[in-house]
């Protein structure tokens, strides 16, 4: 149950958690520019992670070791699809497009998981949940095309891989809490990169494996280990941590710290910005999600 208590509010650690998430944006692209292609840096993201995990499934251990063949089925599900397919997804989308839109259209997950949450979670709509979640579509669109058409094409190729990575994420969400709710948030993701490592090392044998070493310096190095420091292994630690203590309407607040943080290294990074369009649908987003939360328009499923 989250800790509501006053005194030690977790929201702080909630807004720097999404302000570190927001440093991705910094350094993928980087690391593309120095050569590695998108399935090596999410391999080489993998083998730290691991790394960096392997201590606390060794700690944890006996949680772990009484999973239920759902809850595999569940890890297995989030490692290959929410750890590696997605990241490869938004770092080719990334690479392909706009860096900035991709990261603000991460902000979308919350609409897939809960679309997927009323099917598998049994979870209740209260009538105020209908408009808010037209609203949120809406800024989506605006976010995603402004005012023109959905066209398949290769330029709105990015704009569908970052939507498609979110839809990934927000059913890892759901999966999550169907199958893991037992397990540590530190037990889960040491499973989740340790699972998926397999998978990623097949990826890059069947795509070019060998010639890697051509771009593994120093400096791609260095710019692989800052996404794993920095957004991944510290902004998780300061989410979890933070998310205990602060409850869930005060924590989509104190996430705003995300597209802040966003659009100001891409503005100060890469000379990128929202068009006035764009910044309308982001901020009809990002309204209409957190009136979903605290207006309590959703009725969470108290039954497992």
């Amino acid at each position: 149950m989250t800790d509501e208590n006053p005194n030690r509010p977790g929201w702080p650690l909630v807004s720097i958690a999404a302000m570190l998430w927001a440093l991705d944006l910094f350094f993928r692209p980087k690391a593309q520019a120095g050569g590695l292609s998108d399935i090596q840096i999410v391999l080489f993201e993998h083998v730290a992670l691991v790394l960096l995990f392997i201590p606390s499934l060794i700690k944890h251990q006996a949680e772990w070791r009484k999973l239920s063949l759902r809850g595999w089925a569940g890890l297995g599900f989030i490692a290959i699809f929410g750890s590696a397919i997605a990241t490869i997804m938004i770092s080719m989308a990334y690479r392909a497009g706009s860096p900035l839109l991709t990261a603000l259209l991460q902000k979308t997950q919350p609409i897939f998981a809960i679309v997927l949450a009323g099917v598998l979670l049994g979870e209740k709509r209260k009538p105020l949940f209908w408009p808010l979640f037209v609203g949120a579509l809406a800024g989506t669109y605006l976010l995603a095309f402004g005012f023109g058409r959905v066209e398949f094409s290769s330029k709105a190729a990015p704009v569908f891989l970052a939507l498609g990575a979110a839809a990934i994420w927000g059913t890892c969400t759901v999966i999550g809490r169907l199958a893991t709710k037992n397990l540590t948030p530190s037990v889960v993701a040491g499973w989740r990169f340790l699972i998926a490592l397999p998978f990623l090392i097949a990826l890059n044998l069947g795509s070019g494996f060998s010639s890697m070493g051509a771009h593994v310096n120093g400096v791609t190095i260095g710019l692989v280990l800052a996404i794993v420091v920095f957004p991944d292994a510290l902004g998780m630690m300061f989410y979890y941590t933070g998310l205990k203590r602060t409850p869930a309407s005060l924590a989509t607040l104190a996430e705003l710290a995300f597209p802040a943080t966003a659009l100001l290294v891409s503005l100060i990074d890469q000379k990128q910005s929202l068009n006035y369009v764009q910044a309308i649908g982001l901020g009809t987003l990002l309204v209409c999600l957190h009136l979903i939360q605290s207006s309590r328009s959703v009725a969470v499923a108290t039954a497992g």
